[in-house]
């Protein structure tokens, strides 16, 4: 099978600026010997934690800590470094490359905050970002727009260093982390990161928001400093106003660390895209915010003569080298072959919103209730009752929509509500349309239905038009184990026969490791696993074995036999010991297996030349890396007004941890995957499904509280879509 067909030049946003010879490559190691052993699963956020106090640039290294000075031995009362006999790093050794990277990767970002004319911030993925300090944009509704670039920094395997240089926009806030929740309340989800509105230590320091309580700042007391909260702010200068009108929160300075409290008044949310965009769907912002968002997506073109400009400056005024040699790295792209849809029949359709016209392919449910808390009536909205029947049309069959409660029914108290629900359930209703505004009431609905195993598709009223009422359908039949479309499996003996995804989440108070989807090689689901509690967010191996065993055992029930290559997907970094348990147990069966890292951010940009200047690479793009065992893939497509593009695309970065499955298999299994959404009518996520959903399915069960609901939950039903 050939799965690639035109190949042609693609450019990447990256710019070699030197070699490292042997000399940058010499580190001197130290091991950590630990007054007490940090827990299970926080071992490398402790090493990390060690080198953030080192007085040099310092990186992780295995269980180890590598500089690029020699020390003197440093101990302190948790800690103890031991120094190793000097080394000359080998570029060919992913964690030697790494450890390189990373200390790179400090030095960039000590320049810029030494040479102190923008401002920096490393992000969540590690990469740097600096933007301006005079605004762009200065809109009215409590935010600024400022100009800078992402940065990160990769070796390859020859010791070349390779910027990664990329636009980015900083949004900044003067409101408070109070004044934000009093103005915009529907927000409290969507803020993950804060910062201090005062210096400390030269900073304003960056917090991850855990949690938000109603607790008061004198009645918090601090444990080893023997004061309330509000007495350590007073010393700290907090005014009485600040005092007075704070909520305590709680705080973090990274995965792992422990909550501190901390004060709702001096504290900032970081803005985000997400927070923006929600801003513009459910205030009267829309305008505004479209206007932001239209300035600030760059074109594929406008991107990299940005990105190119700034990594010349660089190599001169950093690197000491030549602007002469910068030019965007350019690689050999090849064009993988689209994914076939199937609807009902196995006919072929080009999108999921063809399935009103022929069918889905496999039905479930026919029984459906109607939850109104608009008006008394019983109607379904118009749109959406005459997609469904057309849709029951095709399979001649007849849907029972006679079900329907309103909020008149539904109670005012716990347990007439829990009485509600169950009745309901006793019908036989196992989904149920809920018609209501945006409301904070949307996550208790969802919840009490899932006491009662039922699933629930909400719907905002008077929003309905063709496009908007299939999506809601496709996800209403989605969560009554309908599967509008599914794929036609690849002619390839060596292709996976079970692809499971797996990603984790969190409710700021404990993750949810092993959130996990399954489908087959047709792109049939074989539905989510409930997830396991743990902490930090390195899945536990064990956990991981289990969810397999389980999904082993659903696919010999339709096969009779277990599946000869299993695929497995982890979003984000694979880390030690998460798969191998599972590794070893499939190979005693004989069956194959691979897994991949599949990483959203790190990759960069990718374009084709065209005409002396740059447009986005076309989807189904892949760059192969057979060294690092990995590829880039674009699954997505930029938004286009006439000729002129509204943005431009990222792709994936994908590594081959485990297998010896070929990379063009796996990576036209994984694009193939990424076409597949069966509860989006015309388009589709960038993520494979699986991972999509997994990725749905963590961020959903974070907000499920007791995850002990969803046990008597059919896994059919995708209630995460």
């Amino acid at each position: 099978m050939t799965s690639s067909g035109n190949s042609y030049p693609v450019i990447l946003n990256q710019f070699c600026v030197k070699t490292l010879e042997e000399e940058a490559r010499l580190l001197y190691p130290f091991t950590c010997r630990w007054q007490q052993n940090p827990e299970l699963g926080t071992e490398a956020y402790a090493l990390n934690k060690v080198c953030y106090q080192l007085p040099v640039p310092a990186a992780r290294w295995g269980s180890a800590i590598v500089t690029r000075q020699p020390l003197e031995q440093l101990k302190t009362k948790a800690w103890q470094l031991i120094p190793q006999p000097p080394r000359v790093f080998d570029c060919t050794c992913l964690e030697d490359r790494e450890a390189l990277e990373s200390l790179c990767r400090q030095e960039l970002y000590r320049y810029f905050k030494q040479r102190d004319r923008e401002d920096v911030d490393r992000a969540s993925n590690n990469s740097i970002r600096i933007w301006e300090r005079k605004p762009s944009e200065s809109p009215a509704q409590g935010w600024t727009v400022h100009q800078g670039f992402c940065l990160d920094v990769r070796l390859d395997a020859t010791a070349k260093l390779y910027l990664e240089i990329d636009r980015f926009h900083h949004f900044w806030t003067p409101l408070t982390l109070q004044e934000w929740l009093n103005t915009y309340p529907e927000h409290e989800p969507l803020i993950k990161w804060v910062r201090n509105t005062y210096l400390k230590n030269n900073q304003f320091l960056r917090w991850q928001l855990h949690s938000i309580t109603h607790e008061q700042p004198e009645a918090v007391n601090l444990p080893g400093l023997n004061i309330s909260l509000a007495e350590y702010h007073r010393n700290e200068g907090a005014t009485e106003q600040e005092l007075s009108t704070s909520q305590v929160v709680y705080v973090k300075r990274a995965q792992g660390g422990q909550p501190i409290a901390h004060l709702s008044q001096r504290l900032r949310p970081s803005v985000t895209l997400e927070m923006l965009a929600e801003l513009g769907r459910q205030r009267n912002y829309a305008k505004e915010v479209e206007k932001i968002f239209t300035n600030i997506r760059l074109s594929s073109s406008e991107r990299f003569q940005k990105s190119t400009k700034f990594a010349e400056w660089l190599c001169i005024n950093l690197y000491s080298g030549s602007a002469d040699s910068i030019a965007p790295v350019t690689k050999e792209g090849h064009q993988l072959p689209p994914a076939i849809l199937l609807a009902k029949d196995n006919r072929q359709v080009k999108k999921v919103a063809d399935v009103r016209k022929h069918g889905c392919a496999q039905i479930g449910e026919t029984k459906f209730g109607l939850l109104n808390l608009i008006t008394n009536e019983g109607a379904y909205p118009e749109e959406i009752r005459k997609c469904l029947q057309q849709i029951a049309r095709h399979h001649g069959i007849e849907l029972d929509l006679s079900s329907y409660r309103t909020s008149a029914d539904l109670g005012k108290t716990d347990l007439a509500r829990q009485r509600f629900w169950q009745a309901w359930a006793d019908e036989g209703v196992r989904t149920v349309l809920v018609v209501m505004p945006y409301s904070d009431q949307k996550q208790r609905i969802r919840n009490e239905a899932l006491r009662a195993n039922i699933a629930t598709q909400f719907v905002v009223p008077n929003q309905q038009n063709d496009y908007k009422g299939l999506n809601v359908v496709l996800g209403l039949l989605c969560k009554a184990k309908w599967q509008p479309v599914r794929l036609q499996p690849l002619d390839d003996v060596g292709k996976a026969e079970l692809i499971v995804g797996f990603d984790t989440g969190t409710n700021r108070f404990l993750y949810f490791g092993t959130p996990a989807f399954a489908v087959l090689a047709n792109g049939q689901s074989l539905g989510w696993e409930l997830p396991m509690v743990q902490r930090g967010e390195k899945l536990s191996g064990e956990a991981v074995w289990q969810t397999i065993r389980k999904l082993m055992g659903k696919f010999d029930t339709i096969y009779r036999r277990y599946p000869r290559k299993v695929l497995l997907m982890r979003d984000g970094l694979t880390r030690p010991d998460e798969f191998e348990r599972t590794i070893q147990e499939l190979k005693r069966e004989s069956i194959d297996v691979d897994l991949l890292s599949v990483r959203k951010s790190g990759a960069g940009r990718m374009a084709c030349p065209s005409n002396g200047t740059y447009q986005s690479a076309p989807k189904g793009t892949v760059v192969y890396d057979d060294t690092e065992r990995s590829f880039l893939l674009i699954t997505s497509q930029p938004i286009k007004k006439g000729t002129h593009e509204l943005g431009s695309t990222r792709p994936l970065r994908i590594v081959h941890a485990y297998g010896s499955t070929p990379l063009e298999l796996l990576a036209l299994q994984t694009y193939h995957l990424a076409q597949l959404h069966p509860a989006s009518g015309y388009g589709h996520a960038r993520l494979p499904w699986v991972l999509h959903f997994a990725h749905k399915s963590s961020q959903e069960f974070s907000r499920i509280e007791p995850l002990s609901i969803l046990e008597g939950l059919d896994r059919d039903k995708l209630i995460a879509v």
